[in-house]
């Protein structure tokens, strides 16, 4: 891209698209300027439905290329009561583009008086996101309970959509899914439900560098939401440090040799005028800019 150059005819001409921007980015390049780190999320969410629901996880580590960038990242995001999605992909792009869905279907539910369903939620992402081609980095698990059950999409960047009974996304999600295909079962009951997707996301964190430190979890029913994180796995908790008694008793170490050194205070701070200083009969002060010597037990600072 910075090696492409556009005519002043492509830049200024109207219609459609406006390249002004992407001439101004190239003549940074050119300049020397560096773009900006992009933060990835990294990331393995997963979800899976039950007979009464669904769970939803993710991890919550950001990374900036090779460096952690941010150990408490949010990626479970919420939507509406009773409908959450997961994002893996650029942390910018993620916030927005759920910032954007919850305010949709807020203003949707105003309007209709009645609760918005997965689907709509599903339909204006993939609306959103395939106007931009996959230039977006918002990949997201959307999933909730609505007056038709339960439901789980999978939505892509580029606007692919797909509903599944569990899914996986993220650079950790080959071991995630490995876990989900292996033990999922249709009519789960919620507790089976949430050990499968807590055990997906372990196994996504130990097969992803790009993926760790705690678990965020959302319970999603017809009634009620249950948040639970942060959640720290089992491999990640630190043993408990021995308790060893490094105090030495007086005496133990010999004194070879003991040098005293004597030190004088030359400066105090003092609120007290120079008259004041007079009445009250302290010595005589020798004045410095910056410090000043006394030839008595009292101390004092000419502020005159």
């Amino acid at each position: 891209m910075a090696n492409m150059k556009m005519t002043q005819f492509e830049v200024s001409r109207g219609g459609a698209f406006d390249f002004s921007n992407c001439a101004r980015n190239m003549a940074l390049v050119e300049m020397g300027v560096k773009p900006p780190t992009l933060r990835s999320t990294g990331t393995t969410i997963v979800a899976a439905t039950y007979k009464d629901g669904l769970v939803m996880g993710a991890d919550s580590r950001a990374t900036a290329g090779n460096i952690i960038a941010d150990k408490h990242c949010t990626k479970v995001h919420k939507l509406t009561e009773s409908m959450f999605a997961c994002g893996a992909g650029t942390a910018a792009d993620l916030d927005q583009v759920t910032k954007m869905l919850s305010a949709q279907l807020r203003l949707l539910e105003l309007n209709t008086g009645k609760k918005a369903r997965v689907i709509t939620a599903v339909r204006r992402a993939k609306q959103h996101l395939f106007q931009y081609m996959g230039y977006i980095g918002a990949y997201l698990l959307i999933g909730g309970v609505d007056p038709t059950g339960p439901h789980l999409y999978e939505c892509s960047a580029n606007g692919t959509t797909m509903s599944k009974p569990y899914a996986s996304m993220g650079s950790g999600s080959y071991a995630a899914v490995s876990i989900l295909e292996r033990d999922f079962k249709f009519g789960m009951n919620e507790e089976e439900a949430c050990e499968l997707v807590q055990r997906a996301l372990q196994a996504g964190m130990h097969g992803d560098n790009a993926s760790g430190n705690t678990l965020n979890f959302v319970i999603i029913t017809r009634d009620t939401t249950t948040f639970k994180g942060p959640v720290i796995p089992e491999f990640c908790v630190r043993p408990e440090p021995i308790d060893l008694d490094y105090k030495f008793k007086p005496g133990s170490t010999k004194v070879l040799k003991q040098k005293e050194i004597k030190y004088d205070i030359i400066e105090r701070i003092s609120f007290l005028l120079r008259n004041e200083r007079e009445l009250l009969g302290y010595g005589q002060c020798y004045h410095h800019p910056n410090v000043v010597y006394q030839t008595d037990q009292a101390y004092c600072v000419d502020y005159a």
